[in-house]
């Protein structure tokens, strides 16, 4: 059964309302893009920001900002693809530590 979308819910803005019957509640609006390597998210509750109306407007505000900081969202055939072994090759390899290495050499002399 797939899940019905909040029609509160807009591009990159969820709208979060947990169920009446749970020990906590939540009530607000989450904006969140995925870029390349970044994440960026933020949650806008309703108590904090004096209602639904005044949290989906800090909401939209922030999502404005967002968009301008990030780069452009590439399409998904033109993505760049990492082989393994470049992304090994990024990676910092595993070694002794300097305090090992230290005491190797005391050694030695």
């Amino acid at each position: 059964m797939k899940k019905r979308a909040n029609p509160d819910s807009e591009s990159n803005i969820r709208r979060i309302d947990t169920k009446p019957r749970a020990s906590k509640q939540t009530h607000g609006f989450q904006v969140h893009f995925l870029r390349g390597s970044r994440t960026v998210s933020r949650m806008f509750s309703d108590a904090v920001h004096g209602g639904k109306e005044a949290a989906r407007k800090a909401a939209r505000k922030f999502k404005r900002s967002a968009v301008n900081d990030l780069p452009e969202r590439a399409p998904r055939g033109l993505r760049p693809v990492t082989t393994k072994n470049e992304a090994r090759a990024g990676s910092k390899k595993p070694g002794r530590s300097t305090s090992a290495k230290k005491r190797n050499s005391s050694r030695r002399k």
